[in-house]
């Protein structure tokens, strides 16, 4: 995830590994170690990878909480045009019948451990995505 806009004015600054939780056509969810606000005017990036694919999705923070005492879980939705949301909308919608057929994950980056590893191994090492 990274920050690429405040309050309309564009910003290069670092990114930082999320635990996406869920992702839907119209935003995702995710888990982080950093405080963020709800706003819309803080517009974040978010690159993955699923079937190879790789996806850049952008919106802002709609809803906040805290996970635990250092991990905190937010709503984001997409503020993307129609032929990224359709993009996006195509990958979900393979991902979900892929999900129900297998029990194995298709190609990408996605974390089988415990949430509480995935933050562990951030703050020590790349995280072992599978």
């Amino acid at each position: 995830m990274t920050i690429v806009m405040i309050r309309g004015k564009s910003m290069e600054v670092g990114s930082t590994d999320v635990l996406i939780e869920d992702l839907g056509g119209g935003g995702l969810r995710f888990l982080s170690d950093l405080k963020l606000p709800v706003n819309d005017q803080l517009v974040l990036q978010f690159e993955t990878e699923v079937f190879s694919q790789q996806l850049k999705m952008f919106g802002h923070v709609v809803r906040s909480g805290n996970w635990n005492e250092t991990i905190y879980e937010y709503a984001v939705k997409f503020t993307m045009d129609d032929s990224a949301h359709a993009g996006i909308n195509r990958v979900v919608n393979l991902l979900a019948i892929r999900m129900r057929k297998r029990s194995s994950l298709p190609s990408g980056l996605f974390w089988e451990g415990e949430k509480y590893q995935f933050f562990a191994k951030v703050n020590t090492t790349e995280p072992q995505l599978v």
